[in-house]
């Protein structure tokens, strides 16, 4: 089995790394033919994006990730169906909310009023990737995986530097990359499932299931995104989006470490829920902490290339933000560790504890992010993030042996 992991570890880090190769190698481009200002707004976009998606996307695809161990197979497909319809029907409520409260939002993030118009959009057309991608995850379809991962990136990276360079569109040509690849990808993986036979039935049996599991992760979702969001929040609002673009290159580069908890995270779930299937939980767990050691070497791995990797790809005059680096990186060593320790509480679909923790830390990272600017500065918000991932971290530990109970680990 460690073998098998150890593959598909190394599947997803390179198939997760070619995706975030496109930012990354869209760095030295961006920061070259965008404004620290227009970096700044491309940030607050991407921030929306996150926060409204939990919204639409409900968690549905962590549900069915989970259900696919549990239903027989045309049930399962009836399920599929039913969790895409909640999003689809959730969507139509949020782009209706956004609508009435654009002003408002235009206050809080200075974002021309089209954009914000448009972040509805930019989430749905996310959705069936998402859920494909989770699918393909969680059956180990590799093949698919790949692909389409593969197609969208090279979809996204193509017409971003055609629009932003060639065309010199700027934040236009980059958000037209990223939409305009998430729309191919929907429709050859509706189509796809389609062929599958997953549309054959549409019905709402199992809505309540599904929202019992997706809305208490509702907080945890959107105490994620506070996390990504206040920060460049305050940062916005004290100082001003040149000081985001700077932040958010920083932000950029220590997400590496993530990249690799998440590649981690991504392969070893799977095992994980069939070992804790066979009552292998001690197994599980051990295998968890040699992940911890390996995480801990990768995390000072990155605080010796982060030069290498500011010459490489950012350009000079973003290269004030290293100030930042350290506190965020070790925030990502934490969310990476933190991931691992959390798929004990989606396999037992204890979603509430998961919801109740994240909503509580997010409301400690808005304080440290308040006092903390004023103290500290811009660096202050990457002080406070850091913080904040290992509350998370240690809160996480405390449910998983006393809240639940330590004779569910043994």
């Amino acid at each position: 089995m460690i073998k098998k992991v150890m593959s598909h570890i190394f599947i997803y880090g390179f198939l997760n790394a070619f995706k975030s190769l496109v930012p990354f190698l869209l760095l030295p481009i961006l920061t070259k033919y965008l404004s620290p200002k227009e970096y700044g707004d491309l940030s607050i976009i991407e921030t929306l994006i996150l926060f409204i998606t939990p919204f639409v996307l409900l968690n549905v695809h962590g549900a069915i990730n989970i259900e696919f161990f549990k239903k027989d197979n045309e049930t399962f497909k009836k399920y599929f169906v039913n969790a895409i319809m909640i999003s689809f029907i959730a969507y139509i409520i949020v782009t209706i909310v956004i609508f009435l409260l654009k002003h408002q939002i235009y206050e809080f993030t200075k974002l021309n009023i089209f954009w914000i118009e448009l972040i509805s959009t930019f989430v749905i057309i996310r959705v069936i990737p998402t859920i494909g991608y989770s699918f393909f995850q969680a059956s180990q379809n590799i093949k698919y995986y790949t692909f389409f991962s593969i197609l969208q990136i090279f979809i996204d990276f193509s017409l971003s530097l055609l629009l932003v360079v060639f065309f010199n569109m700027g934040l236009i040509g980059r958000l037209s990359g990223v939409l305009f690849s998430f729309f191919i990808v929907t429709i050859v993986i509706t189509y796809i499932f389609f062929k599958w036979g997953f549309f054959q039935t549409f019905t709402f049996k199992f809505t309540k299931d599904i929202l019992l599991f997706g809305i208490p992760l509702i907080p945890h979702a959107i105490g994620g995104v506070i996390l990504a969001l206040s920060d460049r929040l305050f940062i916005s609002s004290f100082y001003n989006n040149s000081y985001v673009g700077l932040y958010t290159v920083a932000y950029q580069v220590g997400a590496l470490m993530l990249l690799f908890g998440r590649s981690v995270n991504q392969a070893w779930s799977p095992f994980f829920f069939k070992l804790m299937k066979n009552n292998e939980n001690k197994k599980a767990f051990e295998i968890i902490f040699y992940f911890h050691i390996i995480f801990i070497l990768i995390f000072v791995v990155l605080i010796f290339v982060k030069d290498l990797v500011y010459i490489i790809f950012i350009d000079e005059k973003f290269y004030s933000s290293k100030e930042y680096f350290f506190p965020i990186l070790l925030g990502f060593l934490f969310q990476s560790l933190y991931l691992l320790i959390t798929n004990y509480f989606f396999y037992l679909k204890k979603t509430i504890i998961i919801g109740a923790i994240t909503f509580l830390g997010a409301i400690i990272n808005i304080v440290l992010n308040y006092f903390f600017i004023i103290k500290f500065g811009v660096i202050g918000v990457a002080y406070a993030t850091a913080i904040t991932w290992i509350i998370y971290y240690l809160f996480v530990i405390i449910g998983v042996y006393f809240i639940l109970g330590t004779k569910n680990v043994k």
